[in-house]
């Protein structure tokens, strides 16, 4: 068995950061004053010098910069007796007021069974918005203390936001409840309404079904204050819980009009849409009813919940009626990017129903009102289509689209396509893949920065990637991710889960760049990792190493230890039983997927053997690989009969014909991904797009 993770030495590591370190010592303490404390205390921290650690944490507490000095009063918290643990704390939540801190403070005084003061520090939470852990201790300790107050706090916990983990844990191990099946059983309506939420976690839909009028009968009788939650629980309920949808929609329509002019009458008319939707031949009544959920929608999002479901019911008439509906409706949506999976929905049915025009009426009218993803996107479909005779359109006209899909927001996917289509020049195109993403402008956050780079010029690389997690909202520079990607990149020659933190940094760091991007920038956003594994294999199989860097990216985003869901693991995401029939080929008997050059060897092979047995297709080898060779035959056959292609469809074409959406955008990403490692790498950029999606 190989791993490559074990070939690189930890002393390589450690020579490294004693290096970055040592010299962190002389060149850089002088650049971060009172901070470098901060990263002395770790370093005293990790030799075991727990009293000079905590005088250097407890010297940047008072004079560091923000989130220096905010991490050394974090760390003190950790040192020390109970008591010295306590005071920490303490003085962390009066210094730093904000939902991470107060469950680090809620935390410690738990473990130290410091009741009372956990109370008190959590006094008035908007359970809402705080973290489910802190409110959770806190009941715990209320629970211990016999506070009169529990049961009002348990039951708004339960109904003031989305259940959560957290939420199952306390009922199940903390919370007493009685047997609700027992008709003998004595329950308050709130520890009803509790249980209810429960069973709708677990999916028990027929029980919250059965039982929803109970929970309406509670709110008619005052019993219970109007939730929403409840109300969308009970809407889920008859959904997932009863098939008798046009009974139902007249149910939701009757409670719409009982409770108008309150929050619960959005849900209502909407569930009533739903259930006249699933009805089928209602569609007057559905379109009602979600209008109705739109005029008193509570937030934005309800409102353009409404609005989507005005539109996809509208799928199922004419064309005419359905571009009419759009344009009346993205006049009145909020985020235009939330209608982006509606229109992702549209583009096969209008292809394979012979509603080709509408490319153009919808791409042109929308302009301004749907994201520049979706206009670019159908820019240039209606220009291609043009070119292959199935719609109507000037040399201007497809010209006009291939130029409005290279302003196509972050979907570079046909930004390159329409760069090939329209044959720009080299230094077009470099100025094209540079603008990479879609700036947002941001003040950068100085203090975060500092704390950032300290990791990486102190040698911490373990504390980077959960640190920018954390802070990459509050403002940081693309060019300080990328110095961050750039030093975690080097760091995983000795620990490979290095490897996707660096890129999923740099890859953020280019979606929201300023400035144009650098080629090396670049190359951190398709980086070659494992590039001796990756060549070597390609190499054995005659294939282009640009193809399986392209799906390693895309699979696992170079993650040697990522398991899907569904089973899927390793770089080259391989499910069990595809992975046993590779090795009896390969002849090999002992292996491990979550080894990098095992799965490496059994993903190239794989993806070798679908592209020879799919006339040498690397788009459609991609496709079998996602989805199945066998899928992939199927959809080429009926996509070439519903479209009335004569013989063979345009692979750029039969993409926007696959049924399904995360098979298209699958065939996208490794497009993009192959076209970028060419150009970056082998200076190839028309070549390898002609070889791909022509």
């Amino acid at each position: 068995m190989h791993s490559l993770k074990h070939r690189f030495p930890l002393f390589l590591l450690f020579t490294l950061l004693s290096f970055i370190s040592c010299s962190a010592s002389k060149t850089e303490q002088k650049a971060y004053g009172p901070d470098t404390d901060y990263f002395i205390g770790l370093t005293y921290l990790e030799e075991g010098r727990i009293e000079e650690a905590a005088r250097k944490f407890e010297a940047c507490s008072k004079k560091g910069s923000y989130y220096c000095a905010r991490k050394s009063a974090e760390e003190l918290c950790k040192i020390g007796d109970l008591q010295q643990k306590n005071r920490a704390v303490l003085n962390l939540i009066e210094n730093y007021k904000d939902s991470q801190t107060l469950l680090i403070a809620a935390r410690q005084l738990w473990n130290s069974r410091e009741i009372n003061k956990l109370i008190e520090i959590s006094e008035n939470l908007d359970f809402s918005k705080e973290k489910d852990e802190t409110i959770r201790l806190r009941l715990l300790a209320m629970q211990t203390r016999c506070d009169s107050r529990l049961k009002d706090e348990v039951y708004t916990w339960f109904t003031a936001c989305p259940l959560s983990e957290q939420h199952f844990t306390f009922y199940r191990d903390n919370w007493p409840h009685p047997d609700f099946s027992d008709e003998e059983a004595v329950f308050t309506p709130q520890e009803f309404a509790i249980n209810y939420r429960i069973e709708l976690y677990r999916r028990n839909y027929n029980w919250t079904f059965n039982n929803s009028p109970i929970i309406l009968e509670y709110f008619e009788n005052k019993e219970l204050p109007l939730s929403e939650q409840l109300a969308s629980d009970i809407g889920k309920s008859y959904l997932y819980g009863s098939p008798q949808f046009l009974k139902n929609a007249q149910y939701f329509k009757a409670f719409a009009n009982s409770y108008k002019g309150t929050k619960l009458e959005y849900y209502f008319w909407f569930y009533a849409g739903r259930f006249y939707d699933k009805a089928g031949n209602y569609y007057s009544s559905a379109k009602n009813c979600f209008a109705q959920a739109m005029n008193c929608a509570n937030t934005e999002s309800q409102k353009d919940d409404a609005i989507w479901y005005l539109l996809e019911i509208s799928r199922n008439y004419n064309i005419e009626s359905l571009i009419s509906s759009i344009q009346e409706y993205s006049r009145l949506w909020n985020k235009a990017s939330n209608f982006d999976s509606f229109f992702e929905r549209l583009i096969t049915p209008l292809l394979l129903s012979g509603k080709r025009e509408s490319f153009y009426e919808l791409y042109s009218k929308l302009d301004g009102y749907a994201s520049d993803e979706v206009i670019g996107q159908y820019a240039y479909i209606y220009g291609r289509l043009c070119q292959e005779g199935y719609a109507q359109g000037d040399d201007a006209a497809v010209k006009a689209a291939f130029n409005r899909a290279l302003k196509s927001g972050s979907n570079i996917y046909y930004k390159l396509l329409a760069a090939y289509e329209l044959k720009l020049s080299p230094e077009e195109i470099s100025s094209l893949i540079a603008t990479f993403g879609i700036y947002q402008a941001k003040e950068i956050n100085p203090a975060a920065e500092i704390l950032l780079k300290g990791y990486a010029d102190f040698g911490f690389p373990q504390y980077i990637y959960e640190n920018w997690n954390l802070l990459s909202r509050e403002g940081i520079s693309s060019k300080t991710a990328f110095y961050l990607a750039e030093f975690l990149q080097k760091c995983a020659s000795s620990d490979i889960a290095y490897y996707p933190q660096s890129l999923r940094i740099a890859s953020r760091a280019g979606f929201n760049s300023q400035e144009k991007l650098t080629k090396e920038e670049l190359m951190l956003i398709y980086p070659k990792d494992y590039s001796d594994l990756i060549e070597a294999e390609c190499n054995k199989y005659n294939m282009k190493d640009s193809i399986m860097y392209a799906l390693v990216r895309s699979e696992s985003f170079f993650d040697a230890e990522i398991v899907s869901s569904a089973g899927a693991t390793g770089l080259t995401q391989l499910m069990q039983l595809t992975a046993q029939d590779i090795a009896k080929r390969l002849k090999i008997t002992d292996y491990s997927l979550t080894d990098p050059a095992i799965n490496l060897e059994f993903g190239t092979w794989y993806l070798n053997n679908l592209y020879e047995r799919l006339d040498n297709s690397y788009l459609h080898a991609f496709y079998s690989y996602n989805a199945g060779i066998n899928s992939l035959r199927k959809w080429l056959k009926g996509s070439i009969i519903d479209f009335g292609a004569k013989q063979k469809m345009p692979n750029d074409i039969f993409l926007e014909t696959i049924p399904y959406a995360e098979t298209r955008e699958y065939g996208r990403k490794l497009v993009s991904a192959t076209v970028m490692y060419e150009y970056l790498y082998n200076d190839n950029f028309a070549e390898i797009l002609q070889q791909i999606i022509k």
